[in-house]
């Protein structure tokens, strides 16, 4: 009989969160998130089918899933999606779907059968979790021969035909909002196999995605950097807008759409073989 991933049968659950802040707990932080964020995941559910030749899972598990972006996109490669997150208020912003269901969860403590799942993904989240631990829970839900995908979406900072944004991101505005504590955005492929797990698939890609001065500035204020100032209290929300409404006037002038450019890094893995030298 199946016991849940990290638990002792007849243990209590108990949510076991990693020490880093949740700066996306907030429902109006959510609810910025959700309208803003690019929604590029139907491009990362056909490449994981692509490169597996897998048409279709049984049942997915989204970790860390927002508000439900790469959860619906799931939905088109997966007859059922299970999908989890730390912020109530994220899950309050996602969409309803008959074959997702959400639930408040910690990538750290998966309370799951064990071998329950084809196919699990971590998209944009995993600089959050505590890596190890969420990786032998893993290990634990993931079926023998199921799909573990991790991908992450970059913003470049550069718009099409104008250098200055790139320019204005690595000094004015990393200065002003440096990136706070978080773990590796990308897979460290060591740290995967002394966890094990194999990388059977490596690829990136670019998407283009339009924004108005106004809309670029909505997305940066969901950003880490600017949140981590917020939590600190250190500026308003109000501060922050004026200031980057100022320092982009002449970037993103009034009445332009810049096409600004961000890249998907895509990790598809394996659980190892049991006595391969990156099992543990």
């Amino acid at each position: 009989m199946s016991t849940l991933s990290g638990e002792m049968p007849g243990a209590k659950s108990r949510p076991l969160p990693t020490t880093l802040p949740n700066y996306f707990a907030s429902s109006e932080v959510a609810a910025r998130y959700a309208k803003v964020r690019p929604f590029f995941h139907r491009q990362v559910a056909e490449r994981i089918c692509g490169l597996t030749g897998i048409s279709q899972f049984k049942k997915a598990l989204d970790v860390g899933c927002g508000p439900g972006q790469s959860s619906i996109a799931l939905t088109a490669i997966a007859d059922r999606v299970i999908a989890i997150d730390s912020s109530q208020g994220m899950l309050d912003q996602a969409p309803v779907h008959p074959a997702v269901t959400y639930q408040l969860g910690f990538a750290e403590q998966l309370t799951f059968c064990n071998e329950e799942f084809d196919l699990v993904t971590v998209g944009s989240a995993l600089h959050w979790f505590d890596q190890d631990r969420f990786f032998a829970q893993c290990r634990n839900v993931l079926a023998p021969a199921g799909v573990l995908a991790v991908y992450n979406d970059h913003f470049t900072a550069h718009m099409q035909d104008v250098v200055a944004c790139k320019r204005w991101m690595r000094t004015r505005f990393a200065k002003r909002f440096p990136p706070p504590r978080r773990g590796m955005r990308d897979i460290n492929e060591l740290q995967a196999a002394e966890c094990g797990f194999t990388v059977a698939h490596r690829v990136s890609f670019s998407h283009i995605v339009a924004f108005s001065r106004e809309e670029l500035i909505a997305y940066l204020l969901t950003r880490s950097n600017t949140l981590d100032v917020l939590h600190a209290g250190n500026e308003s929300r109000q501060s922050i807008i004026d200031w980057m409404g100022g320092e982009l006037s002449t970037i993103v002038p009034d009445g332009v759409t810049g096409s600004f450019i961000f890249k998907c890094n895509l990790w598809l893995m394996r659980k190892s073989l049991p006595g391969s030298s990156s099992a543990r």
